[in-house]
C-alpha cells in the first residue's frame, strides 16, 4: 500500500508540475477561441494526458533497470559469485518496494522475479535462515509450482525432514498438486511421523495408493501401525493389514486388526475377496479367540438405507411466460432509463449555449468540484506518508450464550482458518449443524470443526458413529459444547 502510494504521489506531483506548465503555454493561445469559462476542460485533458505519460515513463524505467539487473544476476550465478548475485536479486526487488512501478505491472511482473528468485536459492548449497523464509513464502503464494515444491520437499527432508511448523505449507502444496508422487509420498512420510490420521491425512494416504500400484513396504508397515493404534476396523484398514502381513507375516499384532475387520465388517460384494483372503490368513484360530483378538477395536455402523429419490418438477408455461415478462420489463426499464438520460444530458447542453449566467455557473461548480478533489487528494497523500500511531481498538468481550446441550463432536482440526470454514461449508451442504471454534494449544492456534450439541456423551457418539458409517466424516471424538 506505501508503494501505491508512493508511485501515485510523484505521478501527481510531476503532472502538476509539467502539466502547469503546458497549461500556462497552451491557454494563452486557446483563451481567445474557447473563453475563459471553459478553460478548465484543456487544463484537466493536460493534466490527464500528463499523468498517464509519467507513468508509462516510470514503469518504462523500472521495467528497463529490473532487466538489467536480472541479466546481472544470471551473469554472477553462472560464475559462482553467489553474494553478488544474491545482491543483484535484492536491489531489483528494492524496485518493486520503489516509486517507479505501479501496483498493476507489480503484479503482473513480481511473480516472475519471485520464481527466479526461489531457483536460484533451490540451486544453492549454504542456505541461511533468509533463504528459507524466502522459499517458505513463495510456496505459501504459488503452492502450485511444482518444480520449486518438489525441489524444496526433497532438500528439507535430506536435511533432517519436515517440520511441525510446516503443516500449512504441505497442507496447500498437496492440496495443489495431488497428482504429484514424490510430493504425496513426502507428506505421507511426514503425516505418518506425526501419527495424524485428520481428513489432509487420510487423503494424502489415499492418494498414494491411487498413484502406486503397490505402496512401498515401509509405508504400507507404518500405515498398518497407525490404524492398529487408532483400532480400526474397516474396509480400507482391512486391505492396509492384508498388505502389511503379505509383506511381513511375523507380524502377529495385524491378526487382531483382521480379526476385528472379519468380524464387525458385513459381507457385500465389493468387499468379497478381501475378506475371503482375511478368512485364509486366520485360518487354523478358533472363533473364542478370533473374538478376544478383536475385542478394542471400534465396529463400523450398518449402512444407512438409500434416500428416497426426490421428484422433479416440471416447469409450466405460466413460469416461463412470467420469467419471459420480466426479464422484457427489465430492458424496456433500461432502455428507458438511458433515453431519460440522453435527453436531459441535451436539454443541459441546449442551456449552456444560449445562457451566459448558465456557464458561469456551471464553471464555478467545476472548479469548486476540481478544488475539493485536490484537496482531498493532497490530504490524503500527506496523511498516508506521514508515520501515525493507530489506536488500538478495545476488543469487546463476547456475551455468553446459555448451554442448554454441554456436549458435542470434533471432527477436524486445522492451523488455517480457510480451511475449517471450506469443511463447514461441506458439512452444512449435508444438513449437518456443523462449526468451528479456536483453540490454543502448544503455541499453536487450532480452528476446530464441530457439529451439533448433545445432551450427553453418549448420544454424542451415537451421532458420530453413524456420520462415519455413512462415509460423511473420516473420526471424531466427543468435546465440550461451546461456540466463538
Amino acid at each position: 500500500m506505501t508503494q501505491t502510494l508512493r508511485h501515485f504521489a510523484a505521478r501527481i506531483w510531476v503532472s502538476v508540475l509539467v502539466g502547469g506548465l503546458i497549461s500556462l503555454w497552451i491557454l494563452p493561445h486557446i483563451q481567445s477561441r474557447i473563453g475563459l469559462q471553459w478553460a478548465l476542460f484543456p487544463v484537466a485533458i493536460i493534466l490527464m494526458l500528463v499523468f498517464w505519460g509519467v507513468g508509462w515513463i516510470l514503469n518504462r524505467w523500472g521495467m528497463s533497470a529490473l532487466k538489467r539487473l536480472v541479466r546481472e544476476a544470471g551473469v554472477y550465478e553462472r560464475n559462482g559469485m553467489y553474494p553478488e548475485a544474491e545482491n543483484a536479486f535484492r536491489s531489483a526487488v528494492a524496485i518493486f518496494d520503489s516509486f517507479l512501478i505501479s501496483q498493476f505491472v507489480k503484479q503482473k511482473k513480481s511473480a516472475s522475479l519471485a520464481a527466479r528468485m526461489a531457483r536460484f536459492y533451490l540451486a544453492r548449497a549454504d542456505k541461511n535462515s533468509e533463504s528459507e523464509a524466502f522459499l517458505v513464502s513463495y510456496l505459501h503464494a504459488h503452492p502450485g509450482d511444482e518444480e520449486v515444491a518438489e525441489n524444496w520437499l526433497t532438500q528439507i527432508e535430506s536435511r533432517g525432514g519436515l517440520k511441525e511448523e510446516h503443516q500449512e505449507l504441505v497442507y496447500r502444496i498437496g492440496s495443489s498438486q495431488p497428482k504429484n508422487k514424490t510430493i504425496q509420498v513426502a507428506l505421507a512420510r511426514f503425516y505418518l511421523l506425526l501419527e495424524r490420521t485428520d481428513f489432509p491425512a487420510l487423503q494424502t494416504y489415499r492418494r498414494i495408493f491411487e498413484l502406486e500400484d503397490q505402496a512401498a513396504p515401509e509405508f504400507v508397515n507404518g500405515l498398518s501401525q497407525l490404524f492398529l493404534t487408532e483400532r480400526r476396523a474397516d474396509e480400507w484398514a482391512l486391505k492396509i493389514y492384508l498388505q502389511a502381513i503379505e509383506q511381513d507375516e511375523g507380524q502377529t499384532g495385524l491378526l487382531s486388526g483382521i480379526a476385528a475387520c472379519v468380524r464387525w465388517m458385513p459381507k457385500t460384494a465389493r468387499n468379497q475377496d478381501l475378506l475371503q483372503k482375511a478368512y485364509q490368513c486366520l485360518e487354523g484360530i478358533d472363533q473364542l479367540d478370533l473374538k478376544k483378538m478383536s475385542s478394542g477395536f471400534k465396529p463400523p455402523a450398518p449402512s444407512p438405507a438409500p434416500p428416497k429419490p426426490r421428484r422433479k418438477k416440471g416447469i409450466g408455461t405460466s413460469l416461463n411466460n412470467l420469467i419471459d415478462a420480466a426479464v422484457k420489463g427489465v430492458i424496456q426499464s433500461i432502455f428507458s432509463a438511458v433515453r431519460w438520460i440522453i435527453r436531459w444530458v441535451t436539454s443541459f447542453v441546449d442551456l449552456l449555449k444560449h445562457y451566459r449566467k448558465a456557464r458561469r455557473v456551471f464553471a464555478g461548480i467545476l472548479l469548486a468540484a476540481l478544488t475539493a478533489c485536490v484537496a482531498v487528494l493532497l490530504i490524503n497523500t500527506v496523511s498516508h506518508l506521514i508515520k501515525t500511531d493507530k489506536a488500538v481498538k478495545k476488543k469487546t468481550e463476547p456475551v455468553a450464550s446459555v448451554v442448554t446441550d454441554p456436549f458435542t463432536i470434533q471432527v477436524a482440526a486445522y492451523l488455517a482458518p480457510e480451511h475449517a470454514q471450506r469443511y463447514v461449508v461441506q458439512l452444512k451442504k449435508q444438513g449437518l449443524d456443523a462449526f468451528w471454534t479456536e483453540a490454543f494449544s502448544a503455541e499453536k492456534k487450532w480452528y476446530q470443526v464441530r457439529v451439533s450439541h448433545f445432551p450427553d456423551k453418549k448420544s454424542a457418539r451415537e451421532y458420530g458413529e453413524s456420520l462415519k458409517s455413512k462415509g460423511i466424516i473420516e473420526d471424531f471424538y466427543v468435546a465440550n459444547y461451546r461456540r466463538n
